[in-house]
């Protein structure tokens, strides 16, 4: 069955944390599926609808990405019977579509790597001329460069011109020793991912902007390159400036800002509805002015952009240390752009950014209406971990803070956080939990908040007895919970 499910043409989604080693590897057909024998035939009432009706139906058994797999639609379809084959044949959209992931170490070809590209040119040959759909995954697992992804990409890159939807997460290498081979143009692409991966840098260093990449028609953006072609936030404006349609934007970033390249002080995207940002980079900052410092660029960046709309904003936040923390400076004009966005934003992911528990609490109260909230912070970090037991507390729903209103977030309904756990003690996050799973239950209206329905914690701390009977009766409940700790020995 699909892994996801769009009623609309698939669009990128960001890849958790994790994922690619958990992919459910496929078997790839032995030959290509071009004449399958033994294919019986019986009437059913099916054959009696319209070919078209029959196309739509098929093509909802798709998945957005279908694999090369004789067990998945289109080729699970086409060997029902020969009426269905012949429909699946002759069906260009439903062959439109598909995923590939290079495995293995890539040392010498194996039967499997040829078989994908026979593949993949006989599905591109039965597309004909229709959008593609296309997704190619390869993360390599050593440091010699493995060029197989680069050779699929050469066979795609001629359809480049019917590239609809397009997900390439591959070595910097696989694109940048082809990037002078794109069109001119990709009249039909409206969602593009390019994520770089590998242990090696490539030669000649990827460029952008070889790519020709029509950004007035993207929907959706995932650009996630290099660290040593990483684009700065004012380039990120020139791009952004160009995007009138965007409404999914996921970037990693050098987090610095040259006021001279940047020409307008307000930016408006009328429809994005999430911004992520990955912010690398980082100098020594006792050698750089104030106005120069990471924090303060990325806080400049935010504030020129007007996001009317705006659901999700994550912010991950991988800048080198340079010594003394220099958030503070900036925090009211951070709090300031939080508080344009409280009306609409309703998911917050905040990882490592360098925030104390008094500057956090801030954060989250200029944000009310959010449902879903991602904290991650170091692990060993103990001194600078801002989630401590007042900050539970705030959370907390009782009595006491019944009588001043409600707890901090009353409609969080999914939390994930990440910290070492040595600012609070078992019992006060037992508390915290327990008070959100009764919220809602014999309160007035005035304050009343959302029941939580998930909540996963990883620290340092152990989880003892107490804590397992509790996760045990709150998933008896229907709870998504996990509270689990990493031990180092």
């Amino acid at each position: 069955m699909p892994l996801h499910i769009w009623s609309e043409p698939p669009q990128p989604r960001p890849f958790r944390n994790g994922s690619i080693g958990k992919r459910i590897h496929r078997s790839v057909p032995s030959t290509p599926i071009k004449d399958v024998e033994h294919i019986y035939y019986r009437f059913s009432p099916f054959d009696l609808l319209p070919v078209e009706l029959q196309v739509e139906i098929f093509s909802y058994c798709l998945p957005p990405f279908p694999h090369f797999d004789i067990d998945e639609a289109p080729l699970l379809i086409s060997r029902v019977c020969r009426a269905w084959r012949s429909v699946v044949l002759n069906t260009p959209k439903l062959w439109s579509a598909f995923e590939i992931e290079v495995t293995g170490s890539g040392t010498s070809p194996s039967p499997r790597d040829l078989q994908i590209m026979t593949t993949m040119k006989l599905w591109l040959e039965r597309s004909k001329n229709y959008p593609l759909s296309v997704r190619v995954i390869h993360v390599p697992i050593n440091r010699v460069p493995d060029h197989r992804s680069t050779q699929l990409l050469a066979v795609l890159i001629p359809e480049a011109r019917r590239w609809r939807h397009v997900q390439f997460v591959v070595p910097s290498t696989s694109i940048s020793s082809l990037q002078h081979s794109f069109p001119a143009d990709f009249p039909l692409l409206q969602s593009l991912t390019l994520q770089m991966k590998g242990l090696w840098g490539s030669n000649p260093s990827f460029d952008v902007s070889t790519m020709n990449i029509p950004w007035r028609q993207l929907t959706s953006l995932d650009l996630q390159l290099e660290h040593t072609v990483l684009l700065t936030l004012d380039k990120c404006l020139v791009i952004l400036a160009q995007t009138e349609q965007l409404t999914r934007c996921t970037m990693n970033v050098d987090c610095t800002l040259d006021p001279r390249t940047v020409h307008t002080s307000h930016l408006s995207l009328p429809s994005l509805e999430t911004l992520h940002l990955i912010l690398q980079g980082g100098t020594n900052a006792t050698t750089i002015a104030a106005a120069d410092r990471p924090e303060a660029c990325l806080v400049q960046f935010l504030n020129i952009l007007s996001l009317p709309v705006l659901q999700t904003l994550r912010l991950g936040w991988l800048v080198q240390p340079s010594g003394a923390r220099s958030w503070s400076a900036k925090h009211s004009d951070f709090l300031a752009f939080l508080h344009r966005q409280a009306q609409t934003i309703q998911v917050l992911s905040l990882a490592y950014l360098p925030l104390t528990e008094r500057e956090l609490l801030e954060c989250l109260s200029r944000v009310p209406n959010l449902t879903h909230l991602d904290l991650k912070f170091s692990l060993s970090d103990i001194e600078n971990d801002p989630i401590t037991e007042s900050l539970l507390t705030a959370f907390t729903s009782s009595p006491e803070v019944t009588k001043k209103g409600k707890a901090l977030l009353p409609l969080m309904e999914y939390f994930n956080l990440q910290c070492s756990g040595k600012h609070y003690d078992s019992a006060v996050l037992l508390a915290f939990i327990d008070s959100r799973r009764k919220l809602g239950r014999g309160q007035s209206d005035s304050v009343r908040g959302s029941l939580l329905k998930s909540f996963n914690l990883l620290s340092m701390n152990p989880v003892f007895r107490e804590v397992e009977k509790h996760v045990q009766k709150w998933t008896q409940e229907g709870m998504d919970v996990r509270i689990e700790s990493l031990c180092i020995r």
